[in-house]
């Protein structure tokens, strides 16, 4: 009973993680976050959907391979703007 619970626990944790990545994604433009966003909210679905607490661990490692591979958000997407300061859109 206590695991089923920490499992929905930690399911709506990941679907909350990956609309919030989904949300970062209209200010970054980082494609990155995207993927990121579809494997923490489906891990988070399936997990809950099939009470099977490894789906959650898959998910959060092929999070990690997407960070080593490049997709990490820390660093600026290609033709992203800049977003932060508040400097005027044109200016110095």
């Amino acid at each position: 009973m206590i695991l089923t619970i920490l499992l929905y626990f930690f399911a709506s944790v990941f679907i909350v993680l990956g609309f919030m990545m989904l949300f970062a994604y209209r200010r970054s433009r980082h494609k990155g976050l995207v993927l990121m966003s579809f494997v923490y909210t489906a891990s988070g679905i399936a997990a809950a959907y099939s009470l099977k607490w490894w789906i959650l661990v898959a998910g959060f490692v092929v999070v990690w391979l997407l960070k080593l591979a490049g997709y990490d958000p820390d660093k600026p997407a290609k033709g992203a703007v800049e977003r932060s300061g508040n400097h005027p859109p044109g200016g110095a």
